[in-house]
C-alpha cells in the first residue's frame, strides 16, 4: 500500500524526468481526458440555453445581433421580423428564424441584443 502511495504522490507532484516511461504514460492519460471526455461533461451553458437546445435539436451556433444592427434595418412589426432582414442582409438569401433569445446588457436591465438561431428558406418560386 505504501508502493501505491508513492506512485501517486509522484504522479500527482510530476516528479518524473522527461523521456521515462511514467512521463510518457501522464502524457498519454492527459491526452485521453482531452480527446476521449464527452463535451456534454463540460456543458456550462445555462439551464434555460440547453434546455431550448435539446428542444430544438442540434441547429448550429447562435449568431449575436445588436440593437444597433436591428436599427439600421427597415421597419419590421415583430421582433422576428426585425432579426430575419437582418440575417438575410448579413447572408445575402432568405432565411427563418429558428429560435432568438435576447442577451441583457453588463447592467442587466437593458437589452442589448439577441442570440438568434437561423434556418436557410427556399426562396419563393413564382
Amino acid at each position: 500500500m505504501k508502493r501505491f502511495i508513492q506512485v501517486v504522490k509522484a504522479a500527482v507532484l510530476w516528479k518524473y524526468e522527461r523521456g521515462s516511461w511514467q512521463y510518457d504514460v501522464l502524457c498519454v492519460l492527459i491526452l485521453a481526458f482531452i480527446f476521449l471526455i464527452p463535451a456534454s461533461w463540460f456543458d456550462e451553458r445555462p439551464v434555460s440555453r440547453r434546455q431550448a437546445a435539446a428542444q430544438l435539436g442540434n441547429i448550429g451556433a447562435p449568431e449575436f445581433i445588436s440593437m444597433a444592427e436591428i436599427g439600421q434595418s427597415p421597419p419590421s412589426e415583430t421582433v422576428q421580423g426585425a432579426l430575419e432582414k437582418v440575417g438575410e442582409a448579413r447572408r445575402r438569401r432568405p432565411v427563418r428564424v429558428r429560435h432568438f433569445e435576447h442577451v441583457k446588457d453588463v447592467s442587466g436591465e437593458r437589452i442589448a441584443g439577441y442570440h438568434v438561431w437561423f434556418e436557410t428558406r427556399e426562396p419563393a418560386v413564382p
